[in-house]
């Protein structure tokens, strides 16, 4: 992905500190620019997207996904417990979250880097992997990821039903 021409007035994240958080020791450590060169992502804007994946809020998670904050973020960046933003939402049973992030590009073979012994990855959690307890199959989640695998192509957004809590 290209390197965004600009971070904006907010490229040094320390100038939005207030007094109080500075005489509190608070200090970002990077620009955003340097963030983006080191890591390919901007960590705060990282974190923000992955929240809301796990959360699955779809307007936020669009917004991430189809303006100029896409060049923000990884895609397919692993939180710290080896699951892409992909496998989150098919493990949370968030349909138009995932069928979002398929559309934008999300790599539907990636696996689960914090298990050594299995290949897990959104299709499993999809499918309930750890079958026990808690851990339910997301039949939407599944439909749309079976469609995608067969045809390469997201479902229309409108016919993805409202998971059930």
């Amino acid at each position: 992905m290209p390197k965004p021409t600009s971070f904006g007035k907010f490229n040094n994240l320390n100038q939005t500190l207030t007094e109080a958080q500075k005489a509190d020791g608070w200090h970002f450590p990077m620009t955003k620019d340097q963030e983006w060169d080191k890591y390919g992502y901007v960590v705060r804007d990282q974190i923000r997207f992955s929240l809301h994946v796990q959360d699955g809020l779809l307007d936020v998670v669009e917004d991430y996904l189809e303006t100029e904050k896409k060049d923000l973020i990884d895609i397919n960046l692993p939180g710290n417990d080896g699951k892409t933003p992909l496998m989150v939402a098919a493990k949370n049973g968030h349909a138009k979250v995932l069928a979002a992030l398929l559309k934008a590009g999300a790599d539907i073979g990636l696996v689960d880097q914090s298990i050594k012994d299995k290949k897990i990855t959104a299709v499993e959690y999809a499918k309930g992997w750890p079958h026990q307890i808690g851990n339910e199959r997301r039949d939407d989640c599944v439909e749309i990821i079976e469609e995608f695998m067969r045809t390469g192509q997201v479902p229309e957004m409108l016919s993805i039903p409202e998971a059930k809590k």
